[in-house]
């Protein structure tokens, strides 16, 4: 998938995005603490997470919801089988996609959707009341700031977030 403009892949999908080069940009610099240097974006999904291809062939998902970053094939052609059962439900999240647009939520081009609270804590969810659009530069950098200052706390532990200079 290319990094260009556009609100939708190639073939249409409303469930993945071609965000723009800002975007790629943000999600380099704000996700390096995890991902480090030797990855490429192969697919970027609706809701803001992204499935990348390491150097050695294996393909991982980003779920900027939680933070997880997690091997989901040892391939190509076996991510592309994989997509086409039914991992794409859980990876895509297509009936939460639908009731967005429903509600008026449509993506523009560069856009992803976003939560209001991160589903990584207690009060957040996959809901379509806590998501919105958002320029996918926006959610790349807000996401992977706030996961790699959150990384190491406890389970259960409080966090006051304050928003500002």
């Amino acid at each position: 998938m290319s990094s260009d403009s556009g609100c939708q892949a190639a073939d249409g999908s409303p469930f993945t995005i071609q965000p723009d080069a800002a975007a790629v940009l943000a999600l380099r610099a704000n996700w390096r603490w995890l991902l480090g240097e030797g990855w490429t974006p192969l697919m970027f999904s609706a809701i803001g997470d992204v499935f990348l291809e390491v150097a050695a062939g294996t393909l991982w998902w980003l779920n900027t919801a939680t933070g997880a970053l997690e091997q989901v094939a040892e391939s190509r052609p076996q991510f592309t089988d994989l997509l086409e059962g039914d991992r794409a439900d859980e990876w895509l999240l297509p009936g939460l996609v639908e009731a967005l647009h429903s509600h008026g939520k449509v993506l523009a081009a560069d856009q992803c959707y976003t939560y209001a609270i991160l589903p990584v804590f207690e009060t957040g969810s996959y809901s379509v009341e806590n998501m919105h659009p958002v320029s996918a530069a926006e959610h790349y950098s807000m996401t992977g700031h706030l996961h790699e200052h959150i990384r190491k706390l406890p389970d259960g532990a409080r966090v006051r977030l304050i928003i500002g200079d």
